[in-house]
């Protein structure tokens, strides 16, 4: 494969910016039976061998939309719309659970702008149908994202009734004039109030999420909340810095974003680094800071390491069926009463290319990768690393494939080159690709590594 970075710049501006493998936009519909069947296949042809699936569950509702998101979802506009797309996602987990009848499943994650928005008849009805649809396994982590302005105390003592044993609260910024900027409702008081009842109900760990260089927040704002957040000692601290894509609001509102706005974020995530370290949070391999091993976000893991399955509801979302097939679930439940399911059969150097994809600003030994592939992994890619190594991006050095990228930007760009050729070309068709076109210059601010 000839390496072409003003293609992979394309597609980087054109496709998801979370580094999906293989891209979404690719996909081909298929039918809800031959998913059925597929999974099915799994389970008697390679699950014995692999032993990872969880379950994830989606909802795309928000009371209003921040103006730092890039993430996909919807405002809620009818009084009963939670009630029906509970009501499609309940019957997806029926039509779905005959297949896993003896099988424990590896963990379960509820996400997505934020599940607590369900009130407490209907977060009851969503997690009790789970419990009796599908098995866990023991060690199972059930992990439940909320926002302090829609989680209750009731809320919470449901959650631990239920096994969740992980919570993220997604708050992002305390600063006010930030908070209203950004459409967010919430307050020191009812964040303090929710460690209390997440403590009080014993429930495992606590992950907060935050993001530096929010706008309307200076430094002197985020180091006071950063600091404040220490004090209620969370299991885990995520740090999300802000990135204006296209998809965002403030992007799409005609707000600008300069290099001093890119220094001056940098500088908090250094800043925001010595803090936490300072305060006992180490590093956890495959996410982010913590306080002990036992934090971490064991499917996030499970995903990166294993290549676990993913058995996905609702929409819009990504299933991936261990070297078989990925699909993606999308649903309009304002105009239709029926889910279309988009395919992408996986061959064998895709599900590899996937997990590179996934490590790519890490490392990893390569001989555990020819082990666990069953591949030459020099070989299979040999162009790609002739390309990678020459232009100083990766190092290979006893048997260890490291990266020297900056930032999340030069992983979006370089990690494309695992890419198959023929993805590309469908990408570059798809979306007209202009080779008099620089696209490599729209990158001019992040890339640091000169194309040669």
């Amino acid at each position: 494969m000839e390496v072409n970075l003003n293609k992979l710049s394309f597609i980087c501006l054109h496709t998801s910016w979370w580094n999906i493998y293989p891209p979404q936009d690719i996909a081909l519909e298929i039918n809800k039976e031959e998913v059925y069947w597929n999974w099915e296949k799994y389970i008697k042809s390679n699950y014995e061998e692999h032993k990872k699936l969880w379950l994830y569950l989606h909802t795309p509702f928000c009371e209003a939309k921040c103006v730092f998101c890039s993430c996909w979802s919807e405002k809620i506009l009818w009084w009963n719309t939670l009630n029906d797309y509970l009501s499609k996602i309940i019957e997806e987990l029926n039509y779905f659970s005959p297949i896993f009848k003896w099988i424990k499943l590896n963990h379960a994650y509820f996400w997505w702008w934020t599940p607590s928005i369900y009130n407490e008849e209907q977060l009851e009805l969503l997690l009790s149908s789970i419990r009796r649809l599908y098995d866990f396994n023991d060690f199972a982590q059930w992990n439940f994202e909320i926002s302090p302005h829609t989680i209750t105390e009731n809320k919470v003592k449901i959650l631990k009734k239920y096994w969740v044993s992980r919570i993220t609260i997604w708050i992002q910024t305390m600063t006010p004039k930030s908070l209203k900027f950004n459409n967010r409702i919430q307050t020191w008081e009812k964040l303090e109030k929710t460690f209390d009842w997440i403590r009080e109900n014993q429930i495992e760990n606590i992950n907060i999420d935050l993001m530096p260089w929010i706008p309307w927040e200076n430094l002197k704002d985020f180091l006071f909340n950063l600091k404040r957040i220490i004090s209620l000692k969370p299991n885990m601290i995520h740090l999300y810095p802000f990135r204006p894509t296209e998809e965002t609001l403030f992007t799409k509102n005609w707000y600008k974003y300069n290099q001093i706005d890119i220094k001056n974020r940098d500088l908090m995530y250094e800043l925001w680094v010595k803090l936490i370290e300072k305060n006992w949070y180490s590093w956890i391999e495959n996410d982010s800071w913590g306080l002990n091993e036992s934090a971490k976000n064991e499917q996030e893991v499970d995903k990166i390491v294993n290549n676990c399955s993913i058995l996905w509801f609702w929409y819009p979302t990504r299933s991936y069926i261990h070297k078989n097939l990925m699909y993606f679930t999308w649903y309009d439940m304002y105009k239709t009463n029926n889910p279309i399911y988009m395919w992408i059969k996986l061959t064998n150097k895709d599900y590899v290319s996937r997990f590179l994809i996934s490590h790519f600003r890490n490392w990893f030994n390569i001989s555990e990768i020819n082990k666990k592939f069953w591949i030459d992994f020099l070989e299979l890619y040999k162009k790609e690393i002739v390309f990678l190594i020459s232009n100083n991006i990766v190092n290979i050095n006893n048997d260890f494939f490291t990266t020297k990228i900056n930032n999340v930007y030069e992983k979006l760009v370089f990690s494309k080159i695992f890419y198959s050729k023929e993805n590309i070309e469908i990408l570059l068709k798809k979306f007209w690709y202009d080779d008099k076109i620089d696209y490599v210059n729209e990158f001019k601010n992040t890339l640091s590594i000169a194309y040669k």
